[in-house]
């Protein structure tokens, strides 16, 4: 895999630029999907996870980096801090003075929960849950990641466009993949489903024969 320009050093200035607002954008859309993906994430297990523990869990998950994260973790968090600014208000103007309020707390409540098979009921439950939690958490990832993907596979399809005078389509799309600093088994996911993207659209469509059904 090339270094990020060393390949195309030698375009010309205004390829060169172009290339470069090109990297530009795919990083913006890049911040963007994962921003999606982690409100997604944060609001599948809030009830499970407090917000900054289920928003370091994906940033973890999805293995970003430093870069990446700041950037993701800012887009976030403001972006929930006004969702909940907006929800704020709304309860607000939802309050009604006659509400009830909820029953009184006996003290043989208070003290039920210390009961050994109270204890033990609720290790187990709490156990439950963490393994329930882990097999969802793997699914929400493997949902995030084939997203994450798909805006890769975008953006390289722009950068093989952009280089396609000057090279196999390929190169275009190692060199978005470079820099991009995509690695491991995302950066062979991204090449392979780029390339197959683009042979859809500039390989002819498979010739029937006269027996196929649909001939």
């Amino acid at each position: 895999m090339p270094a990020p320009g060393r390949s195309y050093r030698r375009l010309p200035e205004t390829v060169r630029h172009r290339v470069e607002v090109a990297a530009a954008m795919a990083w913006e859309a890049l911040v963007e999907a994962h921003a999606t993906q982690a409100r997604e994430f944060v609001a599948l297990f809030e009830e499970i996870m407090p917000l900054d523990e289920s928003l370091l869990r994906y940033l973890q998950d999805m293995d970003l980096n430093d870069t990446m994260v700041a950037a993701v973790r800012t887009r976030v968090l403001v972006g929930i801090e006004d969702a909940q600014n907006a929800k704020r208000v709304q309860q607000s103007l939802a309050i009604r003075p006659d509400a009830e309020l909820p029953p009184d707390v006996t003290d043989d409540d208070r003290w039920r929960r210390f009961r050994p098979d109270v204890m033990m009921r609720g290790v187990i439950e709490r156990q439950r849950k963490n393994e329930e939690s882990d097999r969802l958490i793997e699914l929400a990832i493997a949902r995030a990641e084939e997203e994450i993907i798909k805006t890769h596979v975008d953006n390289a399809i722009t950068f093989a466009a952009l280089l396609d005078e000057f090279g196999p389509l390929s190169r275009g799309v190692e060199h978005y993949i470079a820099v991009m600093n995509i690695v491991g088994g995302r950066g062979q996911a991204v090449l392979q489903r780029t390339m197959a993207r683009l042979a859809d659209v500039h390989l002819p469509a498979p010739r029937r024969n006269a027996g196929d059904p649909l001939a």
